[in-house]
């Protein structure tokens, strides 16, 4: 496409007056076959000039019909205009509205101009994607309900917009509000605000002014007070921000989860929204929203999972999130996905187990979970009872794309959730024979001095390890083919020895910048792991979401995604896809499977609970015992801290404040303290600070009873009973 000087005049009737809207005039939308009318050409000044038209040169050239182009800056489609200007050409072109061409919107608009006069013989492409018009504002409206968050290394500003299609700039004081610098401009409706390492620890004050046609409101002013965070603080605010994706960026309709965040905003992923229901119990436990609005987003989801298209009971891959209906995959997969199926089910039956209260939403949640995962025919994908699951099926194909469910892969949690069901479970060989290939799933080998039993060479992409025990606790997990907890240890500890050792030299690879996972790339969507598949593409989730088998490793990586490369790998959701810097590419978008596990596996160090909320289930232990499975029903969170540390509380029994003497407290951290009931739910969290190794927690807001009082300082740990007389 070559640029040329082209004059374009709008003529307009009765649009610009004094008000604050302003709105697209035309084009709107066509499809690929649709012919915008161009409208007239000046044929008597054209010159040796040329002009794309349907009709033989000479004839008349009104309604000359010309494709719109498939290449569009705003939706689908655009005008085209083909043309050659020679010497002596001087054409134009008016659009005007054509009653019989119901694709131009002239609601406001008489016509447009169009006039070009190069003359250097030269073929061009106009693209003519959107055209807007402005009402002018006599005052630009200013933000309301501005708030401003502080964290360890940013702050995040909230507000109202006025009106739509504005820009909002934010400047900030480092200096107690006495002068202001431009931070950044935004058309959102936040802004994150990472800050120089000199503000860190202060109070800064922002304000927030809105623009439009060269005009600024008044600012509206709020602080936010920055300060170190202890290293639990950093994976409650990870934990948070990941959770904003199911939260913020779900389908408001039907919650379902998207795919992605730059998708389509209708592409609703069934394996996603799976992970998304336990990062609502997580949401619930921490009170990230309000505890009520979060049933109601369950029941909304669950309403879509009980009334959309399912497939023998299972569900398929992509939805339209707004017609309920299947969306097609891929090739002749447009029915039954059994593995993203099970991601589904382990959230459903976390669900049913979570929510014991009375209350009429708790028990709607209960009911439905458990009918809907009940309802999933597992033994009709083994596809005329053979003794394996298949991973598709569809109505129009059937088993056409012929794939099984065999091991090693992210699919284990299939084959027990397959087992667990009481309606339509799967017996043991079809495990053994299928899934573990009468026992070739073993592949013993060592890495970096770190034996696996199960992986490819490298040990394969992390997500392996993630996906099956976002509720499946790895904890004591074995059966005869592995340990699965050691498996997933040395798994993410040899993907951490190899960023180190960096065979292939990629920038940055290092103790604190590793995990290889399937995630965007420069190049597409890839599986990425070590030596196998590796382009120097690194994904935060994988180091993250390995928080249980690495702890220090991870937490050095969440540093250094968060604190060194900050808003470069930093957004509303928490740490972006993925990056390379061997090409300076960053994806600065998420994907819901990859989201999810942030959440959950976070969590699961921290507290345990979706593993101890899931395995409780009877079912579910059913199944392990099918399939001939060693387990722990409960894991204490002690188990994934390396240093158990004893301390004493006073008065036990007690009731007000209670007091602490914890002898190993590292000064460098905070105290969390955390007091869980007896049946295993979060009733007081605390952020202690103390000069020595005494500290004390008011706990009057306690109703009678038994308690576990808990302590985690950095890597140090201790819990207790807690007995509350009032």
């Amino acid at each position: 496409m070559i640029k040329s000087r082209l004059v374009v005049l709008i003529i307009l009737i009765g649009l610009f007056h004094t008000g604050w809207a302003q709105e697209v005039t035309f084009f709107s939308e066509g499809t690929d076959a649709t012919y915008y009318d161009q409208g007239l050409v000046d044929v008597a000044n054209l010159g040796e000039s040329t002009f794309e038209h349907t009709h033989p040169p000479g004839d008349p050239q009104y309604d000359d019909k010309i494709p719109c182009s498939t290449t569009a800056y705003q939706g689908a489609t655009s005008l085209k205009f083909n043309y050659t200007s020679s010497p002596n050409g001087n054409w134009k072109t008016t659009i005007f509205n054509d009653t019989n061409n119901s694709t131009l919107d002239f609601t406001k608009a008489k016509g447009i101009y169009f006039n070009q006069s190069e003359t250097d013989n030269s073929p061009r492409l106009i693209m003519i994607d959107e055209i807007t018009a402005f009402k002018s504002i006599s005052e630009v409206p200013a933000v309301t309900g501005i708030t401003a968050t502080g964290y360890d290394s940013h702050a995040e500003l909230n507000w109202i917009i006025p009106m739509s299609d504005l820009s909002y700039r934010v400047y900030a004081s480092f200096d107690g509000a006495r002068t202001f610098g431009l931070r950044g401009e935004t058309t959102k409706s936040y802004y994150l605000d990472f800050v120089p390492e000199s503000a860190k620890n202060s109070t800064i004050t922002y304000r927030v002014t809105t623009t439009a046609q060269g005009k600024e409101s008044a600012p509206v002013e709020q602080t936010a007070t920055l300060r170190d965070f202890t290293d639990d603080e950093l994976l409650d605010m990870t934990e948070r921000y990941a959770f904003r994706y199911f939260w913020e960026g779900a389908h408001q309709a039907t919650g379902m989860a998207p795919e992605r965040s730059n998708g389509d905003g209708t592409t609703a992923a069934s394996g996603a929204t799976g992970m998304g229901l336990m990062a609502m119990i997580v949401a619930y436990e921490r009170e990230y929203r309000p505890r009520e609005e979060i049933k109601d987003r369950i029941l909304k989801i669950l309403h879509f999972l009980e009334n959309c298209d399912r497939h023998h009971g299972a569900w398929s891959h992509w939805y339209d999130a707004n017609t309920y209906k299947t969306k097609l995959f891929s090739a002749d997969d447009d029915g039954g996905d059994l593995v993203e199926t099970s991601y589904v089910v382990q959230g459903l039956i976390a669900l049913k187990n979570y929510f014991t209260g009375t209350d009429e939403k708790s028990i709607q949640i209960r009911q439905k979970a458990d009918l809907l995962w009940k309802g999933v025919d597992w033994d009709w994908y083994r596809q005329d009872g053979q003794n394996v699951l298949y991973w598709h099926w569809s109505p129009n194909y059937g088993f056409a794309k012929n794939m099984k469910v065999q091991g090693w892969n992210e699919c284990l949690v299939t084959y027990l959730m397959a087992a667990a069901s009481p309606t339509h479970g799967i017996p043991g060989e079809v495990y053994e024979q299928g899934w573990a290939r009468n026992g070739n799933i073993v592949n013993e080998r060592t890495f970096y001095n770190l034996p696996i039993s199960l992986s490819p060479d490298w040990g394969g992409p992390l997500f392996w390890i993630h996906y099956s025990f976002l509720g499946i606790n790895p904890h004591g997990l074995k059966d005869q083919y592995a340990d699965y907890w050691l498996e997933n240890v040395n798994t993410a500890k040899i993907h951490h020895a190899y960023a180190v050792d960096n065979p292939k030299n990629f920038p940055n690879y290092s103790d604190k910048c590793w995990g290889l996972t399937a995630s965007d790339d420069p190049d597409g969507y890839t599986a990425h792991q070590p030596w196998n598949n590796d382009n120097g593409t690194i994904s935060p989730t994988a180091a993250l979401a390995s928080m249980p088998y690495t702890p220090e490793e991870s937490m050095k990586a969440l540093k250094y995604f968060y604190r060194e490369r900050r808003k470069e790998l930093f957004g509303l959701y928490g740490p972006y896809d993925a990056f390379n810097d061997a090409v300076n590419w960053v994806q600065p978008a998420y994907i819901g499977i990859d989201q999810g596990p942030i959440v959950a596996m976070i969590e699961n160090y921290r507290s345990s609970l979706l593993w101890n909320t899931l395995m409780k289930d009877t079912d579910v232990q059913s199944g392990l015992d099918k399939l001939g499975f060693q387990y722990e029903t409960s894991t204490d969170v002690s188990d994934v801290f390396r240093n158990s540390q004893p301390f004493n509380v006073y008065p036990n029994p007690g009731n007000g404040q209670i007091f602490i003497n914890f002898p190993a407290i590292n000064m460098n951290h905070a105290v969390v303290v955390n007091v869980f009931s007896i049946d295993g739910r979060m009733v007081l969290k605390k952020n202690l600070t103390s000069s020595g190794s005494g500290l004390s927690v008011n706990c009057s807001a306690l109703p009678d009873g038994m308690y576990i009082l808990q302590l985690v300082n950095g890597d140090n740990y201790g819990q207790t009973k807690l007995v509350i007389r009032n």
